[in-house]
């Protein structure tokens, strides 16, 4: 009997298993249904982020420079013209006569000429023309009117004792001015052949003599540039 009671309460037990399961089970869903339809239900809201957007811009770009001043315009002021008073043809203007003053008589100066120039001089020409100036010749022309010798020894420059050594050969650029009789007025140095040696030259062209130089039959004065050359001996 034992053992029938035995089996006949396993049997039983499967029963109550079941009913265990199936209870557990709908418990289950129903938690699991309460908690879907709460998490629905309370929903937190989010809030949206706060943005902040800041534009970047460039600096401003400096003020144009001022334009610069306008030029003052300067009014050109015309001139007013002038009539000008034409004399008529048939006008004839009088000079206004001045009274005479009495000329004291002159008695002139002993030894003067009748017709001269007050101031002048004693046993001069009273009709005499006024000096001329000098004609320039070519050197040329001017070599072939000396009456000298330039190689002559009364003619030639004294050659210092420091500047007269055997085959030296000096020369200097002269301008020679003459008198209407022939005779040396002025020497100037152009380009000298020695500061010891120009003085020399210059005392020695003074003392040549050139044929006068007649313009119309007249003698006038003359210059000349001349190349003076000479070698130690």
């Amino acid at each position: 009997m034992a053992f029938e009671a035995y089996l006949t309460q396993d049997k039983a037990k499967p029963k109550k298993r079941r009913l265990t399961y199936t209870l557990s089970l709908a418990l289950h869903g129903a938690a699991i249904v309460v908690m879907l339809v709460y998490s629905f239900w309370k929903v937190d809201e989010l809030t949206p982020p706060n943005v902040q957007v800041t534009f970047m811009t460039a600096t401003a770009p400096p003020p144009p420079p001022p334009p610069p001043p306008k030029k003052k315009s300067v009014t050109k002021v015309k001139p007013t013209p002038r009539d000008i008073v034409q004399p008529k043809p048939n006008q004839i203007i009088q000079p206004k006569e001045q009274p005479k003053e009495e000329e004291e008589p002159d008695d002139g100066v002993e030894g003067g000429v009748e017709g001269g120039v007050a101031g002048g001089v004693v046993g001069g020409m009273g009709d005499a023309p006024p000096p001329q100036a000098p004609k320039f010749l070519p050197p040329n022309v001017a070599k072939m009117s000396l009456l000298i010798d330039p190689q002559a020894d009364q003619y030639r420059a004294k050659l210092p004792p420091a500047l007269a050594k055997a085959g030296m050969t000096l020369w200097a650029m002269l301008k020679v001015c003459v008198k209407t009789d022939g005779t040396v007025n002025e020497v100037k140095i152009l380009k000298g052949a020695d500061p010891s040696f120009d003085p020399n030259i210059v005392s020695a062209l003074k003392t040549w003599r050139f044929k006068p130089y007649a313009v119309d039959g007249r003698p006038v004065p003359f210059c000349t540039n001349y190349r003076y050359e000479i070698s130690a001996r």
